[in-house]
């Protein structure tokens, strides 16, 4: 091997590897000027963080180096540095949209959220965008073709390698100790990270790291310890309340922009209730986006930080494992569990996440009535006032719901929609960004009066609710801080309220506490993440002794061995908390009519295991074209919302039974 290195060790090979170099740093460099939308800033970033960027060159260099291993060099190399760019131009066009910047968690949620493409692009942007990737793909098929081999240098190749990995590992643990480059638990706010490190590492820190790293301590002995502070909380009370966690959607109180004047309060009713009700500032994993971390956080009370750089824990983890969350330690509690969202239900995989989180039943926006939509296509927030009464009376017990709502989301007009309602405002120049601004006013008005909704038709409700109303994020605006007048551009509010006496007590929250906090209030001391919390008084974010026992905790209940796991089986979950049935079937005149109870407009009518084409009438029953057969079968689905050939579930089948054609049949269920 060391003669074959010796003789592939050549002057040419040397001057290959200085172009492999060279080539990656203007690569870097593009790429940074992509990231940073600003050839000047990149160029500062460059002169005042020369290793930081020769760093991320490296890291390049190493990819391209790749190509050494191959006969097809300049295919290779044309690839990956194709690659390279595109993720770049991928950020850049992101960017755009949100205020969080790419990571490789994205590409990961694309199968999930690609039903939301045609709210961000125009039917012409999409389709030139799927010429552009076409047109990628096809000049990587001809270069293929066309690319001779060459001589090999593999052995040159793995060497090169090597070192360049040995050259990362210690220069890249350098970096860390000087600060240079953030360590993966420094990502909180991913622009500012992205900004300090780079984008090259700082996607490349995203795409290797997954999940909570096992801590050196960790043992059943130690995870014993940290579970006895349960013992030093009072036991959950005998009688408490049912809980409802309301999620808002890019909601925030738009009073606290500094420059801006309103025609009109955007917010009274949130205003209104943080002058009587428990409240404070909370500490929001995301900006501009990523809504499921936020709900990640509140629901299990894990913080993201110790996660990977960007994850999604959503797609990474609790999609196909189980996790302790609030709503399963409320359900061994003996609670009922609802989760409800005004969306379909596979966004962010929530069909299967809210599963694994111990929830008995989960509405999304396929099993409701009466839906209105905003002029984005988003469905109104109105409708989850009945949705979540009717999940509180679905059970005789106490009930945990957990709705999260839509109306406001992105992304904004930056021209006026027609006949889309605005609220006026002054203060804000950019015209695009203003008129957006003014959309999302009206959307951010109509949820507040949800939430006002909501509190009147719980006011009077006759068991004891308790309400917590909290924002995910900020509206992806690219607000900065210098324009708020509390806060900052990761955090937004909550508020506790009740219909019964609760002393206002004001605090500020992570918001992997807020869970805790409100179930602390609630008397509730249940779960070994949340008893961690309240036995830690909600402490600050720094606190080492409290983030490393919950990093304990948060290894041992999703990689580790669940010693700290103690709530009970749950049963499956179900859609809806009210039954769709189908009860009988009539023809007459060609149109076969079903008859049954709790029909949606995404229910769909299949024969013999084909859908038919399925109208719902005012009357709420299900019509299609169709003449049956004896020994036809029917049956009922909900599919999606953004994919119909996807059932979501389906109702028991009914077999058609008499003849001839033209009279009322009788049908009897039989289970598939």
């Amino acid at each position: 091997m060391m003669n074959v290195l010796r003789r592939q060790w050549c002057r040419k090979s040397f001057r290959l590897l200085a172009h492999l170099f060279a080539a990656a740093t203007v690569f870097s460099f593009v790429i940074e000027v992509l990231a940073r939308r600003s050839f000047d800033d990149t160029l500062r970033f460059v002169f005042t963080k020369p290793l930081t960027f020769l760093y991320g060159a490296l890291i390049l260099y190493f990819c391209l180096s790749l190509s050494l291993l191959t006969r097809k060099r300049l295919f290779w190399f044309s690839l990956i540095s194709t690659v390279c760019v595109g993720l770049a131009v991928a950020d850049f066009i992101l960017l755009t949209y949100r205020s969080m910047p790419l990571t490789a968690s994205d590409i990961l949620l694309m199968g999930s959220v690609r039903d939301i493409f045609e709210k961000y692009l125009s039917h012409v942007g999409l389709l030139g965008m799927m010429l552009a990737i076409s047109a990628v793909i096809g000049a990587i098929i001809f270069l293929w073709l066309r690319t001779e081999k060459v001589e090999s240098i593999a052995t040159l190749g793995a060497a090169n390698l090597a070192l360049c990995a040995l050259l990362l590992a210690v220069l890249g643990s350098a970096l860390l100790r000087g600060g240079c480059l953030r360590r993966t638990e420094e990502f909180g706010n991913l622009p500012e990270a992205y900004g300090d490190s780079g984008f090259v590492y700082s996607f490349a820190a995203s795409a290797v790291t997954r999940g909570v790293q096992e801590p050196e301590d960790y043992t059943p002995d130690e995870i014993d310890e940290v579970v006895q502070v349960r013992k030093e909380l009072p036991p959950t009370a005998a009688e408490t309340p049912n809980l409802v966690f309301v999620q808002l959607e890019s909601f925030f109180d738009a009073n606290y922009m500094k420059a801006l004047t309103y025609e009109t309060n955007p917010v009274p009713n949130f205003e209104a209730l943080k002058k009587t009700c428990s409240t404070g500032l909370l500490s929001v994993p995301a900006i501009g986006a990523g809504t499921a971390n936020t709900e990640f956080e509140v629901l299990t009370g894990m913080n993201l930080n110790h996660f990977g750089v960007g994850e999604y824990p959503y797609m990474t983890v609790v999609s196909n494992k189980t996790s302790q969350s609030i709503a399963g330690v409320l359900a061994s509690a003996g609670y009922g569990a609802h989760a409800i969202h005004d969306n379909n239900a596979t966004f962010y995989d929530r069909h299967l996440v809210y599963a694994n989180l111990g929830f008995d039943s989960f509405t999304p926006l396929e099993y409701m009535r009466d839906v209105s939509y905003n002029p984005l296509g988003w469905a109104d927030d109105s409708v989850l006032v009945p949705e979540i009464l009717d999940a509180l009376k679905s059970t005789k017990e106490r009930d945990f719901v957990f709705a999260v709502s839509v109306q406001p989301h992105g992304r904004y007009p930056q021209a006026p929609i027609e006949g889309a309602p605005t609220m006026a405002f002054s203060g804000m120049e950019e015209e695009a960004r203003a008129c957006g601004f003014s959309y999302y006013l009206e959307q951010l008005r109509q949820c507040d009066e949800f939430v006002g909704e909501l509190v009147e038709a719980l006011r009077n409700y006759p068991e004891p609710v308790a309400v917590v109303f909290y924002g995910d994020h900020l509206p992806s605006f690219n607000i900065t801080n210098d324009e708020l007048s509390y806060g900052n551009t990761q955090t937004t509010e909550y508020v506790l309220w009740a219909n019964y006496s609760m002393r206002k007590l004001d605090r500020d929250l992570q918001t992997y506490q807020l869970a805790a906090y409100v179930t602390d209030r609630c008397r509730i001391h249940e779960g070994a993440v949340f008893c961690l919390h309240q036995s830690y008084e909600y402490a600050a974010d720094d606190a080492e002794d409290y983030q490393n026992n919950l990093k304990l905790l948060e290894y041992d209940l999703i990689d580790g061995e669940h010693f700290a796991a103690d709530e009970e089986e749950t049963p499956a979950m179900r859609f809806g908390v009210r039954e769709i049935t189908l009860t009988g079937a009539k023809e007459a005149d060609g149109i076969l009519t079903l008859r049954g109870e709790n029909f949606t407009p995404f229910s769909v009518v299949y024969k013999n295991d084909a859908p038919l084409e399925t109208v719902l009438t005012e009357e709420g029953d299900l019509t299609v074209e169709d003449q049956p057969e004896k020994g036809d079968r029917y049956y009922v689905a909900q599919v999606s919302a953004t994919n119909r050939s996807e059932l979501l579930s389906r109702t028991k089948s009914l077999i058609w039974q008499e003849e001839p054609y033209g009279t009322v049949q009788r049908t009897y269920p039989q289970l598939r």
